[in-house]
């Protein structure tokens, strides 16, 4: 099923190029142009789109380059907007999640769906420098503010010195070998991908044997009055304030996808089904948000 939009969205505008595979590995070598290197079919989000497969394949591939587009269209301003949509809480419930992922110093850590760098910042500062993170996400726009907001800060700065490479993929099919990371997180990308338990068997995968993985998104809360608060601060804070930046149908989605997100406890299911040996959903932010961590 395409991305849902609500009945006063404006169809969603497609763009005109899709984005290559690319990657930059930041503060290891003297910094480069943020170009593309050769295409690779195993790499490139939405590669599936428009070609033979197992049936429900194309719709996946359109869904995943819809949500492409959607997130290199507010890459200019997501962060800002993270700020003020979350009063900065996101910052604490981020770092929550990284403590829950059990990164350490001189560990390879991957964050998925990584978006501007948040998370991956925050995981370099626990692995240190002797420490390796790989920031992994599908719009080439986002990758690129997480490579300029390193790069622009001074040369003295550990996350400027941190090594984290940016690598522009899919979730759903990774490009690392078996058993490659010590420790993962996500922020607000399970939710959007494809196919969920796609995407976890595949976290499953590259992370080592007790390696732990933190999940943080809205929480589809089965409370009907977190729901409810939670419904009236979407429609009522976060719609409105997007609108003012020209983004409503970008964020109007977000009801919609929350409310087809797997709840806490088929988080829980879904994870085990995957592979994972244990796992377990904590609410936070006055259960608005949610952590799914799980071992392999």
């Amino acid at each position: 099923m395409l991305l849902q939009r609500s009945p006063f969205t404006c169809p969603l505008q497609r763009a005109d190029r899709r984005a290559k595979q690319l990657q930059i590995i930041s503060a290891v070598a003297p910094r480069t142009s943020f170009e593309n290197s050769v295409r690779d079919e195993r790499v490139l989000s939405g590669s599936r789109a428009g070609t033979p497969g197992p049936a429900g394949a194309f719709v996946e591939g359109q869904e995943a380059e819809a949500r492409q587009q959607l997130f290199g269209k507010i890459a200019p301003v997501y962060d800002q907007l993270n700020n003020l949509l979350s009063l900065g809480q996101h910052r604490i419930w981020k770092r929550m999640a990284v403590k829950w992922s059990g990164a350490h110093a001189g560990h390879a850590a991957v964050d998925l769906c990584c978006g501007s760098g948040d998370l991956a910042f925050i995981l370099a500062e626990a692995v240190g420098p002797s420490g390796q993170v790989t920031g992994l996400d599908f719009a080439a726009e986002m990758l690129q503010d997480a490579d300029n907001r390193q790069m622009s800060l001074p040369s003295s700065s550990k996350r400027r010195q941190s090594r984290i490479r940016w690598i522009q993929g899919d979730a759903q099919q990774l490009p690392f070998q078996d058993n490659s990371f010590d420790a993962a997180t996500m922020g607000y990308g399970l939710r959007n991908v494809a196919n969920i338990p796609k995407a976890l068997r595949e976290l499953q995968r590259v992370l080592k044997p007790g390696a732990k993985v933190a999940v943080l998104d809205f929480n589809n809360s089965t409370n009907p009055a977190v729901d409810a608060i939670q419904g009236w601060a979407l429609e009522n804070v976060v719609v409105p304030m997007a609108r003012s930046y020209g983004l409503c149908e970008e964020y109007e989605y977000l009801r919609p996808s929350i409310k087809r997100f797997p709840t806490g406890s088929e988080q829980v299911r879904l994870a085990k089904e995957a592979g994972f040996t244990k796992a377990v959903h904590y609410e936070i932010g006055f259960n608005l948000m949610g952590v799914l961590v799980a071992t392999k």
